[in-house]
């Protein structure tokens, strides 16, 4: 019987490693996503001031290898949580990690927006006042979204908090931006409104980068 109650403790320290070592690989597949991802935004904000409509299609057809992305982290924690009944921390890593990872699919979608406005722009070349307030946007958004992936792989509860006031320097841009609009010339007007939901999609995308630091902070407190 001794034997038998050893062999069991064997096993199950084996499979407790199994299991930590396959949260280490979900971990860093999800780390990857959302640097491949953060190259994606940056790529969006580009096609968009520079108009570059073949870029902008390569992201839309693109945008698949997110969903599977998603669905493939979605797919390996839902079989973690039904084989292994993780419990406190490790439950609350798995729960994270497909959170942030359907946020990251959803950023993923927000350039694909932004590259389909590109694609259906009726210019070739935007005002310099639109091109100046989605490039400074854009490149906030990139940078933000870039720091929440670095404080969810250190796991660091200072760099996401961070992150607020970052959402709020892009939230200021975009209200600015609307007092630009109002300045705008008529014959522009067909253009300026798709530049404001350019303009919008950037916001969405921040605050989703948001969203990925209140999930180190649920990670780390169990709360957001």
């Amino acid at each position: 019987m001794e034997q038998l109650a050893s062999g069991r403790e064997v096993m199950s320290t084996e499979a407790r490693k199994s299991f930590h070592q396959e949260l280490d690989d979900l971990y860093a597949e999800v780390v990857r996503m959302g640097d491949m991802v953060t190259v994606i935004v940056n790529e969006a904000r580009r096609c968009f001031v520079n108009v570059d409509k073949n870029s902008a299609k390569s992201i839309i057809d693109g945008d698949d290898v997110f969903d599977r992305l998603r669905d493939a982290v979605e797919e390996k924690g839902l079989e973690l949580l039904a084989t292994q009944a993780p419990v406190a921390k490790d439950l609350r890593l798995v729960v994270a990690l497909m959170r942030v990872a359907q946020h990251l699919e959803r950023v993923a979608d927000l350039c694909v927006d932004v590259a389909k406005a590109t694609v259906n722009l009726p210019t070739e070349q935007l005002s310099d006042w639109m091109k100046t307030s989605i490039d400074e946007m854009g490149r906030r958004a990139t940078d933000i979204l870039r720091k929440s992936i670095f404080a969810f792989r250190k796991r660091s509860l200072e760099d996401a908090s961070m992150l607020v006031d970052l959402d709020d320097a892009v939230d200021r841009l975009n209200r600015g931006f609307f007092k630009e609009f109002d300045r705008g010339r008529e014959e522009e007007l067909d253009v300026a409104i798709r530049v404001i939901m350019v303009a919008r999609f950037f916001e969405r995308i921040a605050d989703h980068a948001v969203n990925i630091g209140e999930e180190v902070a649920f990670l780390l407190r169990g709360k957001k």
